[in-house]
């Protein structure tokens, strides 16, 4: 027999926390997800090489708000990252997310570029958020619509059409914030 539900118990709890080298593991597994990798590294798991350099950010980019973050579950397991990397434009840093299936459909993705592009523009040094996509991954340009980021231009990929969009730090807030 199963425990009557409670309409009011609280949604399970996620939390954020900035990447270490010890997540390696964890973090690449999780880039080797079939469903994470598709779009993400071209439909091939990446190679560790690949991945090692996320959780490798010099102490002046995570002053500033930049680096990995990882989204843990409600049993700590871990459901998705958040990379911000300095982009070769000044001021500017590039937005990848990652969550695993098992999240998918809870806007975790929204909410966690959310937290921490807010946390890089607060702290005074990114301007300007850069963000792409395979154009078939809908879900993906759908995550970017609703961070409030626009439409910047159409970019070649290995497998085919891609989409850039960005977001400015006085650009207007989305309705309704994520």
């Amino acid at each position: 027999m199963s425990a009557p539900s409670n309409r009011d118990d609280p949604a399970p709890a996620y939390w954020l926390r900035r990447g270490m080298p010890a997540d390696f593991g964890a973090l690449h597994a999780l880039a080797c997800e079939p469903a994470v990798y598709r779009y993400l590294a071209d439909n091939r798991p990446p190679e560790r090489a690949v991945v090692e350099p996320w959780l490798d950010v010099p102490p002046e980019d995570r002053a500033a708000g930049l680096g990995t973050w990882l989204l843990l579950g409600p049993s700590g397991e871990l459901d998705g990252a958040v990379l911000l990397l300095r982009d070769a434009a000044p001021r500017t840093a590039e937005l990848v997310y990652l969550l695993h299936p098992r999240a998918w459909g809870q806007g975790l993705a929204t909410r966690m570029s959310w937290t921490v592009m807010a946390r890089a523009f607060a702290a005074g040094e990114v301007h300007t958020v850069i963000a792409g996509a395979d154009v078939p991954n809908v879900a993906a340009i759908a995550v970017m619509q609703r961070l409030g980021m626009r439409f910047l231009r159409d970019v070649p990929y290995p497998l085919g059409a891609g989409v850039q969009y960005c977001r400015a730090v006085d650009d207007p807030q989305p309705s309704p914030l994520p």
